[in-house]
């Protein structure tokens, strides 16, 4: 339990730190760099957190952190995240690049064509627009040279929407970028200078917004200019050949890699340079476990379709405008395949198209987008045969751009999972909250969350996302003695089910919230994806418990869970309760009447009801506390209250014998299960007699389950038998609460 020492200290300490702004936005592999990270509550930072290793600062403040950072040389080029660390938690993640490119710092007063600043290519410059302005550079090209230009801002998590022009030094446009093909909005060109002389650069949003928070970072140099590997997707321990996609890649270098066989991750960084180029270009390649395929032109037609193994990985780009690809495979009666597109959310602008046909060339399946992402094709095949998989754009453009993949997989019910926030902070001695969003694959029961990695003395309290529902709160406890500006980077949100005779396992992405945060941004970097954390912050000033820690209810019944408050001394008014989630929290017509813990008091008790539409199963809800006192609102989270759905009432009746004498009796013993939260007397009665046999009601007294019914025939019955009648067990209070059993064949003689 928490000491009221522990409480009335909470309130002095520092709240999670929060970074605005990274400089630079690059740094470079092999050298050390000095790394200025700005926002609030940054005192007390003592470590940064990133994809490649961890830093200790040199210099902290509260507006600012300094790091000196030692990159190695093997570090791959792209982009990575960060955080700080300070006795407050773990800050939200941040992006940066590991960049080939030396960087400068944009300079002042460059906001119009004849104060521009000089740079020197190649070479990168990390900046930021101010509202209603226009960032000026000029550089020195030579004739002939080829130069590549790229501004990352939506990548990076900027609401900067970029648009880069390039002037000749009498103020001639001679090349303009707005959105780059696939690229999340950003600005990328590649231009070849006539004459030698000085040229200008004008980076700006495209609707002139800006501010201090409208950062980029611009790229000059002679990298090619690339969007996406080809494949797309390569198998662990196969030897690849990786070409690319993109505006500007005849000459970009192939890479050759053997993705090892224990690599851990469903990515693989990948970066080229031109022949004899001095810059490089990144991106990531999709790792599985299933064979890849590299379609072969020319297969436009039927009669060229590429021959491929159903559940082989498929990888192609459109070369020309109208291009399609014909994928011919063999399938069985029966077989439940998905075919997926993946193409926007990996850079490539393609729009595909999915059709499916039969062997004899009628179409059986077709699917374009859905939304933002690639659709879909979910089919069961009917019969054995030949089957041919079509793949095109939807408008039908070609180029080196238009690269694809298809992942092929048999169907497997189950589920995707995603966090809606990249970090949980956990109170020390507390319990800390993140929302875990499912979205169903076949699967409509319960999911079990849980968090792993967790060091000794944490816990994942239970947590059910019960049938049906689509959200839920994992909640974790972290000891009293959890040790502060400390993270955890090996934690993970994982889901299990069981679907058949088959457990599912997922593990929960960060990349809906990320790109809640970065503008909806389409492209994120992979190695990013995964980066789960956990920290802890400082002791609440009241924390709360759930008694008992599990409770069982039925359809109709209603039951009490208790909401225990550990008050710090500062917490002595009424403790507002609401559900975390509000009106999604609960499945169909189960309700929990809140109301405050009052002033003066440590507990409350609330009231659990389950309606008739209730489906059966475990469920989870979590409360979250809220105290208000003068200017001061205190927060804690609740352990979760975990309750079942269990029948409200079972019966089972055995007649003692299968026959009933004319003039005579038949006794039937029934027996009940009753729901805990069932009380109260039970009424039994038969019904679906025929005549001549009756049956009396019987009453089952509430410290009982067990009953008798006497079934009588007259002296006139009819002889034979009878087969539908069934005992009927009502809740005496709860009418709407009531079961029947089946007696089965009894003959009358």
């Amino acid at each position: 339990m928490l000491t009221a020492g522990c409480f009335a200290s909470a309130s002095a300490l520092a709240a999670p730190p929060s970074v605005t702004t990274v400089s630079p936005l690059g740094i470079r592999p092999g050298q050390t760099s000095e790394l200025t990270l700005s926002g609030s509550n940054l005192s007390g930072v003592s470590q940064l957190w990133t994809t490649w290793g961890t830093s200790v600062p040199v210099t902290t403040a509260d507006g600012s952190v300094q790091f000196s950072i030692e990159l190695p040389s093997e570090t791959p080029l792209g982009l990575h995240g960060l955080r700080v660390i300070s006795p407050g938690g773990v800050s939200d993640l941040q992006l940066i690049v590991v960049d080939d490119l030396a960087s400068v710092a944009e300079g002042q007063g460059n906001n119009a064509p004849e104060s521009a600043q000089a740079i020197t290519i190649p070479g990168a410059v990390d900046g930021h627009v101010d509202n209603l302005s226009r960032d000026f550079f000029q550089f020195e090209a030579t004739a002939g040279q080829q130069l590549s230009f790229e501004v990352l801002a939506r990548r990076l998590g900027s609401p900067l929407d970029p648009s880069i022009f390039i002037y000749d030094q009498q103020g001639h446009e001679l090349a303009y970028s707005d959105d780059a093909e696939g690229l999340s909005g950003d600005s990328q060109l590649c231009h070849t200078f006539k004459e030698s002389g000085t040229y200008l650069i004008e980076v700006r949003d495209i609707r002139y917004a800006g501010g201090g928070g409208h950062f980029y970072r611009l790229r000059v140099g002679d990298f090619p200019c690339i969007n996406v590997p080809v494949p797309m997707g390569v198998q662990r321990g196969v030897s690849s050949r990786i070409d690319f996609a993109g505006m500007s890649v005849d000459d970009a270098d192939p890479s050759h890699l053997t993705v090892p066989a224990d690599w851990p991750h469903n990515w693989y960084p990948v970066s080229t340079r031109r022949v004899n180029g001095t810059s490089s270009a990144f991106t990531f390649v999709a790792v599985g476990d299933s064979p890849e395929f590299l379609e072969r032109e020319p297969n436009n037609t039927l009669p060229q379709a590429n021959n491929v193994e159903l559940g082989t990985q498929l990888n192609g780009r459109f070369n020309e405008p109208g291009d399609i690809d014909r994928f011919t495979f063999t399938a069985t009666n029966g077989q439940h395949f998905v075919f997926k597109g993946v193409t926007r959310n990996q850079a490539a602008p393609t729009d595909l198209v999915l059709e499916l046909y039969d062997s004899g060339g009628k179409q059986i399946g077709r699917v374009d987008d859905a939304g933002t992402a690639e659709g879909v094709l979910d089919h069961t095949f009917n019969a054995d045969g030949q089957y041919t998989l079509t793949a095109s754009n939807l408008i039908h453009e070609g180029g080196d751009l238009y690269a694809y993949r298809i992942e092929a997989q048999p169907f497997q019910p189950g589920f995707d999972l995603a966090v809606s926030a990249d970090h949980i902070n956990v109170p020390a001695g507390g319990v800390g909250d993140v929302t875990v969003n499912v979205t169903r694959r076949g699967h409509n029961g319960p999911v079990q969350l849980t968090m792993e990695g967790l060091p000794e003395g944490w816990t994942a309290l239970p947590t059910i996302v019960g049938t049906g529902m689509n959200s839920g709160i994992l909640t974790i406890r972290a000891p009293e003695s959890a040790a502060t500006a400390n993270v955890l980077d090996h934690v993970s949100v994982v889901g299990t089910a069981t679907t058949g005779d088959q457990e599912v396992r997922e593990t929960a992405t960060l990349n809906d919230s990320l790109r809640a945060r970065w503008n909806q941004v389409s492209v994120l970097p992979r190695n990013v994806s995964l980066a789960f954390t956990a920290a802890v912050e400082p002791a609440p000033d009241f924390s709360l418990s759930i008694e008992p820690a599990e409770v069982v209810l039925g359809q109709h019944l209603k039951t009490n869970v208790k909401v225990v408050a550990q008050r710090g001394d500062q917490v002595d008014g009424a403790i507002e309760l609401a559900a975390i989630l509000d009106k999604t929290a609960f499945p169909p017509e189960a309700t929990l009447k809140l109301q405050p813990i009052p002033a003066g008091s440590n507990e409350v008790t609330l009231e659990l009801a389950a309606g008739a539409k209730t489906p059966q199963g475990p469920f989870t809800v979590v409360l979250k506390g809220t105290h208000k006192k003068d200017d001061a609102t205190h927060t804690a989270i609740a352990a979760p209250i975990n309750y079942r759905i269990d029948p409200s009432l079972a019966m089972t009746a055995a007649p003692s014998d299968r026959l009933l004498k004319k003039a005579g009796e038949l006794r039937v013993k029934v027996d009940l299960t009753r729901n805990p939260a069932l009380s109260g007397s039970v009424k039994l009665i038969v019904e679906k007699l025929p005549a001549g046999v009756t049956a009396a009601e019987v009453i089952v007294p509430a410290d009982q389950s067990t009953g008798e019914v006497v079934l009588t025939a007259t002296g006139d019955a009819a002889a034979g038998e009878f087969t539908e009648a069934v005992v009927k067990a009502t809740a005496v209070d709860i009418e709407q609460v009531t079961v029947t059993a089946p007696l089965g064949k009894i003959t009358v003689e």
